[in-house]
């Protein structure tokens, strides 16, 4: 079976950030791709050579990924090896507003840096997380019985403040009123 992914294409000017069309990732997806096209001025930027890492800001702290990691998640490809896909790791994002600019260095030695403008996406928490609770048939059933034993709580609760207070005034009204009493028993 083929893996099902979901991928984002992205022009990206070198310059200009522009207006790319908005779109939001889930939190925890490992699925998806970033198919950045990169541009300086509407021309081709060939990236033949260089090494790319994709920066990414995000609520909880920053993340990184390098095309030039194995496992880095970035891959240079297209017909003018100008097209940057980011197999978008989890942990690259946080719930909020997230930022991400290309750090590329070309030349020879990989020491010319040049960083892109930034865009944004969004990423949303999942609905289904270890909090879900699964949906049963007994569930009106079981709400029915929690509200019921809330309210046992009540009155046990209720019940046991009466109690304390009648003892209270028991004792209040033994205090100075009673001598000892003496009790025999006859078998």
């Amino acid at each position: 079976m083929a893996a099902v992914k979901k991928t984002f294409d992205i022009a990206l000017d070198i310059a200009d950030a522009g207006a790319n069309r908005e779109f939001t990732v889930v939190d925890g997806d490992n699925g998806n791709v970033l198919a950045i096209l990169l541009t300086d001025g509407g021309y081709p930027v060939d990236l033949t050579g260089c090494r790319v890492i994709a920066v990414f800001s995000k609520s909880d702290g920053t993340a990184c990924q390098d095309s030039y990691d194995a496992d880095g998640g970035i891959t240079l490809c297209g017909t003018l090896n100008n097209q940057v896909d980011i197999e978008l790791f989890a942990g690259s994002v946080a719930p909020g507003t997230v930022e991400c600019e290309l750090q590329i260095y070309s030349d020879p030695s990989l020491s010319t840096l040049v960083t892109t403008a930034k865009f944004n996406f969004a990423c949303r928490k999942a609905i289904f997380s270890g909090e879900t609770l699964t949906s049963a048939p007994q569930y009106p059933q079981l709400t029915s019985l929690m509200e019921r034993v809330e309210v046992l709580n009540a009155e046990t609760a209720a019940a046991a403040g009466a109690a304390n207070s009648a003892a209270a005034d028991c004792r209040a009204a033994m205090e100075g009123n009673v001598t000892t009493w003496k009790i025999l028993r006859y078998s």
